[in-house]
């Protein structure tokens, strides 16, 4: 038993430390470069509006103390939030373990706290018994195929039954289209993985989550040109990859195609609003 749980705790280990090792990668891309990245998608209040309706609605429903947002990068979000009587009074926290990401936040009612989602305590955003909201953009798939269950395991670890979770995770609708982008990630040397919408439903029931609802949000655009500058990707290696997606994009446009100026694909949305069980 005891080397099992020493396996376990290698293998969350290695979890923490392939997180760090992505967001150390793209830190060429954080402060003031993250605003204007793939066409300033993350900085834009209209993309941002359906999961900022969906985090307001939540606030009606469970009456939070402390919003936590987390791998909230450059405070964007919490920003937002602060513009709308919804927040008012309440404690907000921008947990992200880029320093870069944590300067940019630039708003005196904004707490920030630098740890990775993994670390990250209930105690060390506020008082654990204050009523807790989380929230989370676009992160999940940080944390790798291996990882995706820890992650969501540790986060309802840190609920408190009836309390909320919100988050805009990428998820495909069919397998196939899974494959494709996984397979993109995969020749970028990227550790990101994403799931069908089933399969992250499955896993959200399986760690202790009721999903309320699930939602579109906004697709992001990714080109070659903005995915060459955050992963440090020079001219043979995206010709590579344009080699390699010329004969298995077939049928999925909507997921990847080639260009004349390189290649792009489609990174798909979906908002989940989710009960502790």
């Amino acid at each position: 038993m005891r080397r099992v749980e020493r396996d376990s705790a290698s293998r969350n280990t290695d979890t923490v430390k392939r997180k760090y090792d992505q967001t150390g990668r793209e830190s060429g891309v954080h402060g003031p470069q993250w605003e204007i990245l793939h066409g300033g998608y993350f900085s834009d209040p209209a993309v941002a509006a359906p999961f900022l309706e969906s985090v307001q609605q939540a606030i009606v429903l469970s009456g939070p103390e402390v919003i936590v947002d987390l791998g909230g990068g450059t405070g964007f979000m919490l920003r937002e939030l602060l513009k709308h009587r919804s927040a008012a009074g309440l404690h907000l926290v921008n947990l992200d373990i880029s320093q870069k990401q944590l300067d940019m936040t630039g708003e005196h009612r904004i707490v920030t706290v630098r740890k990775s989602i993994n670390e990250f305590r209930r105690e060390d955003a506020e008082r654990a018994e204050k009523r807790f909201l989380f929230i989370m953009r676009s992160a999940l798939h940080y944390f790798g195929r291996d990882g995706m269950m820890p992650a969501l395991r540790h986060l309802r670890a840190q609920m408190k039954r009836g309390e909320f979770f919100v988050h805009q995770t990428a998820c495909l609708t069919r397998g196939r289209e899974a494959r494709c982008l996984n397979r993109l990630y995969d020749c970028m040397d990227s550790q990101k993985w994403y799931p069908t919408c089933t399969y992250l439903a499955a896993c959200l029931k399986k760690t202790g989550w009721q999903i309320r609802s699930v939602i579109p949000a906004p697709p992001l655009r990714l080109t070659s040109r903005d995915l060459a500058r955050r992963y440090n990707l020079g001219r043979q290696h995206l010709a590579e990859i344009r080699t390699i997606f010329r004969t298995h994009s077939e049928n999925l446009a909507d997921i990847f195609r080639n260009t004349p100026e390189g290649f792009e694909a489609l990174l798909h949305y979906r908002i989940f609003t989710c009960i502790a069980e």
